[in-house]
């Protein structure tokens, strides 16, 4: 990578470190999700950035792609187990992080695993940098998660990250695999994000959907679809939420249009995923590049996480 895409993704990771610190400072029983979304969204947009996705608000059995809707009042209790997603682009030179927040002392050891999974990861790759495999780091995740008799979620993984693209090739996984790929060679940045669960370490699709992404234009007949996909274009590949977009229509014409663009396959749809119900999961994530001489981690994660 060049030096100048490098520096971009220091200030996109300067700013996810802040959201996730703005995070710390608004999670706690009582706050709405749509508090939570819009005010580090809000933050992300003034400090001179884009949100890469709406923030993921994935609560209990949920491991990932909800987020905060504006026609629903979801508060977080202190039952919660609250996972904050967070991804910041500028010019399309995406970090990624995560955190999980715990209110049940019943609850910390969840989350320390996630923490001491990633943490775990982060010194293999910095004190491995020209050694470092895939294959390795899924392994020392599994193990690490294990050690602390939770399950790793083995359909959820770590991912490449490119230019507009945040799930790339290769994936990075979270439990032992034959990637014989070592993290030099990918001449990319990354993120590394354990799911820890106490279920059964399989993630499905559940109804719940908030999160869209643009694929590929077609005609499509529909006028508002047709409104929408201008506006949809803007976001550049990146994906949006369904409240980011037709706001001067009524909710059911956008429903209608939205509905139309899924059908044409002009947009995907990303479900929340869950694991089986009454399960908690737990996640931690941070950006890195690995280059000849160094290890970079963007978000800086163990000053947020510890």
């Amino acid at each position: 990578m060049e030096e100048k895409e490098i520096e971009i993704l220091r200030k996109s990771g300067i700013i996810n470190n802040k959201a996730q610190k703005l995070a710390q400072k608004i999670v706690k029983p009582g706050v709405s999700f749509l508090e939570i979304g819009t005010k580090i969204e809000t933050f992300i947009k003034e400090a001179g950035a884009k949100p890469a996705w709406p923030v993921n608000l994935s609560i209990n059995e949920q491991a990932a792609h909800n987020s905060y809707n504006p026609e629903e009042e979801v508060i977080v209790k202190e039952t919660d187990v609250l996972k904050v997603d967070v991804g910041v682009s500028i010019d399309g030179y995406i970090t990624d992080s995560s955190q999980t927040f715990v209110f049940k002392k019943e609850n910390e050891l969840l989350r320390e695993a996630s923490i001491k999974a990633l943490l775990s990861a982060k010194e293999y790759l910095v004190n491995n940098p020209k050694t470092a495999k895939i294959s390795e780091l899924g392994e020392l995740i599994e193990n690490k998660i294990l050690s602390y008799n939770f399950k790793p979620v083995s359909n959820l993984t770590g991912h490449t990250i490119t230019r507009y693209v945040t799930h790339n090739h290769p994936s990075i996984p979270n439990v032992k695999n034959n990637y014989d790929i070592y993290f030099k060679d990918i001449d990319s940045w990354f993120a590394v994000e354990p799911f820890v669960t106490t279920g059964s370490g399989y993630v499905t699709e559940g109804n719940q959907v908030y999160i869209f992404k643009f694929e590929e234009e077609y005609p499509i007949r529909n006028t508002n679809a047709r409104k929408l996909l201008e506006e949809i274009k803007t976001f550049e590949g990146l994906a949006f939420s369904e409240f980011w977009i037709g706001k001067d229509m009524s909710v059911f014409d956008k429903k209608i249009a939205i509905r139309e663009l899924l059908k044409a396959q002009i947009i995907a749809a990303y479900p929340v995923l869950i694991d089986k119900p009454g399960s908690l999961v737990s996640q931690a994530e941070t950006t890195f590049l690995v280059t000849e001489k160094e290890v970079i981690d963007f978000v800086e994660i163990d000053e947020i996480l510890m």
